[in-house]
């Protein structure tokens, strides 16, 4: 440590600003060329990305919400009889959304071959029409004997596609989102291939609003009996509403599921595709490229700077 004239002191450790300002103005050139590096390699990515576009499908609940009867007192009739109240809007929705992306959808759309095909095209063998282990790549050969020699897990046996692969695939690339003031459910997808994300968005809801209609329709006919036979006993006037209410609103519901069309959600617009890529963000990488490139080239000026100073 230095006693300066005016009695303060002055460590020689202590960092002068100017001294790292007047090194990083000497390896000017040295931080462009390290920018100008950081930057090619980014364009190279970009030109070589695989660009991917956001798919957007938004349904809307078939029921609109209405005042529903009064229950009390019947949820333990129900419940001894085997038979369940009638849910509300907010129930079904969280059913359909519960559902579109589960193993039980993913069963019902392995029967569709091309679907299928098409997904796990990578596996596909067009010309024997089955299913085979796509080929390892030679980068993939070395993760593996890597993972194998840290972990001494071996690869694991292939196994063709199924449910349980197919909806880990949906929950990776559909995401289902609701909006809490108006009701609607949103799926969306980021993907290289919009056709197929549009295809399968439609494929996945029609199969889950199948699946909780025919739910329906089996428990229908017991559901609307308990309540007739609840009705015939009922000497409460308001008993006798609710359970009026609770038929009419089966029956109605009944009719809704045998016309055939949409029972919980229906499309309120087609799927749509974003008109430009959304990934990569070319200028967020290319801004990201030149920050680091900058930061290298300055850390690479200070680093020899401080060598220097140390012979």
């Amino acid at each position: 440590m230095k006693l300066e004239a005016n009695g303060t002191s002055h460590s020689d450790d202590e960092i002068d600003l100017l001294e790292v300002f007047a090194t990083l103005w000497g390896g000017k050139y040295l931080i462009a060329c390290f920018a100008a590096i950081f930057l090619s390699l980014a364009s190279v990515f970009l030109w070589n990305a695989e660009r991917k576009y956001t798919v957007s499908y938004t349904l809307t609940s078939v029921s609109s919400e209405g005042s529903s009867p009064s229950l009390a007192g019947l949820g333990g009739l129900a419940s001894l009889a085997g038979v369940s109240l009638p849910s509300s809007d907010g129930g079904d929705v969280a059913e359909y959304k519960a559902l579109l992306r589960s193993e039980e959808v993913a069963s019902a759309l392995m029967k569709n071959d091309r679907l299928i095909s098409l997904i796990f095209t990578s596996e596909w063998n067009p010309a024997g029409s089955f299913f085979e282990a796509p080929p390892h790549s030679d980068i993939g050969r070395v993760v593996q004997s890597v993972k194998y020699l840290l972990t001494g897990e071996a690869a694991p046996e292939y196994t063709p596609p199924n449910a349980p692969r197919l909806a880990k695939w949906l929950v990776e690339v559909i995401q289902v989102s609701e909006d809490r003031d108006t009701g609607f459910l949103t799926l969306s997808a980021e993907t290289a291939d919009p056709e197929l994300a549009k295809y399968v968005m439609q494929e996945i809801t029609d199969a889950t609003d199948a699946i909780i209609k025919d739910r329906f329709i089996e428990s229908a006919a017991g559901t609307v009996e308990f309540y007739q036979s609840k009705l015939s006993s009922a000497r409460a006037r308001e008993h006798r509403e609710a359970l009026a209410q609770l038929i009419a609103q089966e029956e109605q519901k009944l009719m809704l599921a045998s016309k055939g069309d949409y029972f919980v959600m229906e499309p309120l617009t087609y799927p749509t595709v974003s008109l430009e890529p959304t990934s990569p963000k070319s200028p967020l990488v290319l801004a990201l490229a030149i920050v680091l490139g900058l930061f290298a080239g300055a850390a690479i000026s200070l680093i020899k700077k401080a060598f220097k100073n140390a012979r």
